[in-house]
């Protein structure tokens, strides 16, 4: 199934697309940084010495050769900044959906507004009756944990964590090792949790299914004059205008095809839309 591109789908796309952007830029930027640290290797001048035009730089007031030791490290803590981060923007989006099932009367306020990306995925397929990957949800499911150890366990495995790394079934296992190149089941209690490349690569790829799965649930569950209004808003959204406009509404067709032609919206249901706009 083709997924309708609404605009807060669009949206998430778009910081998916920056924070993944960014991040490999950071990662590659330290690399390249202690690549080229090398020219002034066994100097004994501080970096602020060495490039005094470089902003920001008396906060790194080291020696070359101490600081390519952290920056070759940089992988670990920008994985353990990263990780958090894609989970909380899948969370947002979650949370986007939760409320459109609301407006549509499918679940309550409370449940759109408060719950958590712990219960996100089951309280979507409650409302929809759809299904979410089994797989990808335990592969989120450990992201969130390990993320959780590293906020509210000083970054060490927790009891909660091992535990459900023993539930993993193979194809679990599979996956996560082909993107993250390591296996967490190697943990033991109170060893440190590290993030690095890899477990950033595996939380993209695993909310961009989850993602795309609820999108999917939401297509036949949301009734069809929502989905029609959503157009109006969206082309509401950048041109606050468009109703005084002599073309709105055939702007409001064309949107409707583009971006949300999987739903194979009428004519006539948009024009209702436009006139309950």
């Amino acid at each position: 199934m083709a997924a309708v591109r609404f605009a807060a789908y669009r949206d998430y796309e778009a910081v998916r697309v920056d924070t993944s952007n960014a991040m490999m830029a950071l990662l590659a930027g330290a690399q390249l940084a202690s690549h080229l640290l090398q020219l002034t290797k066994g100097s004994r001048l501080l970096l602020p010495e060495v490039y005094p035009s470089v902003a920001h730089i008396g906060r790194f007031n080291l020696t070359s050769e101490a600081a390519r030791q952290i920056l070759g490290a940089a992988d670990a803590h920008l994985g353990a900044m990263s990780v958090p981060y894609v989970l909380s923007v899948h969370e947002d989006f979650l949370k986007t959906c939760l409320g459109l099932l609301a407006r549509a009367r499918l679940c309550t306020p409370s449940v759109a507004e408060k719950t958590v990306l712990a219960f996100q995925h089951t309280k979507i397929e409650k409302a929809t009756g759809g299904s979410f990957d089994p797989v990808a949800m335990c592969q989120l499911d450990t992201l969130r944990k390990m993320r959780n150890c590293t906020i509210h366990a000083g970054g060490r495995a927790d009891d909660k964590l091992i535990a459900h790394l023993l539930t993993w079934v193979p194809n679990v296992a599979t996956g996560w090792v082909k993107l993250a190149n390591r296996d967490p089941r190697r943990l033991k209690l109170d060893e440190p949790v590290t993030f690095g490349h890899g477990e950033l690569i595996l939380s993209l790829a695993v909310t961009k299914t989850l993602a795309r799965a609820a999108n999917e649930q939401l297509q036949p569950a949301l009734p069809r004059t929502l989905w029609a209004d959503l157009v109006i808003e969206d082309l509401s959204r950048d041109h606050s205008n468009v109703k005084r406009t002599p073309d709105g509404l055939k702007r409001a067709l064309g949107l409707a095809r583009f971006h949300y032609g999987p739903l194979n919206l009428t004519e006539a249901e948009v024009r209702g839309a436009w006139g309950r706009a």
